[in-house]
């Protein structure tokens, strides 16, 4: 392009060198103005590059932090059911084992107690600040009113009655002639059962 407006080009045209000189000041111009729009163009194609690379970083980030936020919550919430879940086993623990307490206290045994409190809803019984059962005394009642078949009494066991010498009353002073000498049998024979020694017998015929 600068080689088609030389001066000897702008000659060959008829034009003065006063309008040679002109024409050529007005292609450098043109050109000046080109050139600086040109390395404009081409600093802004390098920021908008810039800009783009920024964009395309932070949208990559911002996807990664949601990757990462949605797990960081699904591992809290699975924490938080977790820690749930233990202290819902501890608390059914303690209750369990207020609860045999109460048992063993009312005269229960140990075997029948582990099958009572296996069979036994445990929702609706609360624990106080103390760590006992809340209404104590109502499950207590309760349980001599349920489970009253399961309850071991104790027995008064008083002093052994001395039961007295049993006396025979057929028992006689008389002698073995005697007895031997009576004619009814069954009285010879009671007579005999009141006197075995005379006769070296046992009581039992």
């Amino acid at each position: 392009m600068a080689s088609s407006l030389s001066r000897k080009f702008l000659a060959g045209l008829g034009l003065s060198p006063e309008q040679q000189d002109a024409v050529v000041e007005q292609h450098q111009a043109v050109l000046s103005d080109v050139k600086a729009e040109l390395e404009e163009l081409r600093a802004a194609q390098t920021d908008i590059a810039a800009v783009q690379k920024q964009l395309d970083e932070a949208n990559k980030a911002a996807k990664s932090s949601s990757v990462y936020k949605s797990e960081l919550e699904d591992l809290r919430a699975e924490f938080d059911a977790y820690k749930q879940k233990q202290r819902a086993a501890e608390t059914l623990g303690a209750k369990k084992a207020a609860y045999t307490d109460l048992l063993r206290q009312a005269g229960i045994s140990d075997k029948r107690a582990a099958s009572i409190v296996k069979i036994t809803d445990f929702d609706g019984m609360e624990m106080d600040e103390d760590g006992k059962l809340a209404k104590a005394d109502e499950l207590s009642a309760a349980i001599q009113s349920d489970w009253a078949d399961f309850i071991q009494r104790k027995e008064q066991v008083g002093a052994p009655t001395v039961t007295p010498p049993t006396t025979n009353p057929n028992a006689t002073t008389m002698t073995k002639e005697q007895i031997m000498a009576i004619k009814d049998t069954v009285k010879r024979q009671a007579a005999m059962k009141a006197n075995p020694s005379l006769f070296g017998i046992s009581v039992d015929f």
